[in-house]
């Protein structure tokens, strides 16, 4: 095959694959102004051997048009912003440690598989899974996410920890460069979403290190020592 009926045979197929998809996407009403706002959700911090862990839930991340995007094949990917920080009392709140961890998602029709990566900071894992619900599930939940290690947090300061969420179509792999206009929903960000005031457990052995708050008095619960959770 010379170069010209290569580019010929690409192009012909991607537009099928083009075809294939704003079809798809057009055969529904378009609404997402009427979903609900995706919103990040039971946030637990904990540890887990020497590092503050922490753990959440994005709810509502994935509307049906995203769902019907990535059956189609369209990459798509969610970023979390994680930020665990020091309250101080007369000027801005200082910044202990950070992470950004991004789930990636992307459908193989010719496997029937979904393929999900998880980047970050000390976190890194790939999962291929035929269940649509496993993978809905592994998209939008943080698990075991590393803070810091505890030795960085002083037992008479109050931390906190923070997270937000955004949604990025990958415009720009191909063929889905050219669906730009065409995609019927859009990237979007959640707004922060805080836990309340939490400080290190001085009285725990380092076995069961653990955060508790201030307000709380006694055992740890839950997940690796998770103690905190909102918006449930």
């Amino acid at each position: 095959m010379n170069l010209l009926s290569f580019y010929k045979s690409r192009f012909c197929r991607s537009g099928f694959i083009i075809a294939t998809v704003i079809f798809l996407w057009s055969g529904s009403p378009v609404s997402t102004a009427l979903a609900a706002s995706p919103s990040v959700v039971n946030v637990g911090v904990g540890t887990k051997g020497n590092y503050v862990i922490m753990d959440a839930i994005l709810k509502d991340g994935l509307t049906k048009e995203i769902r019907e995007a990535i059956e189609s094949g369209v990459p798509m990917t969610i970023s979390f912003e994680v930020e665990l920080r020091k309250e101080v009392s007369l000027w801005a709140d200082s910044l202990v440690r950070a992470n950004t961890i991004s789930h990636t998602v992307q459908y193989d029709s010719l496997k029937k598989a979904y393929r999900f990566t998880e980047v970050g900071k000390n976190v890194k894992r790939k999962i291929i899974t035929r269940k649509k619900n496993q993978y809905q599930k592994l998209m939008l939940t943080l698990n075991n996410i590393p803070l810091a290690p505890i030795y960085q947090l002083d037992p008479n300061e109050k931390y906190y920890v923070r997270v937000k969420a955004d949604l990025e179509m990958d415009r720009f792999w191909f063929p889905f460069n050219y669906l730009f206009f065409f995609v019927p929903f859009n990237d979007f960000e959640t707004s922060w979403a805080n836990t309340s005031p939490l400080t290190l457990d001085q009285d725990l052995v380092p076995s069961t290190e653990a955060f508790n708050a201030k307000s709380k008095k006694g055992g740890t619960q839950g997940l690796n020592h998770v103690i905190r959770s909102f918006n449930k």
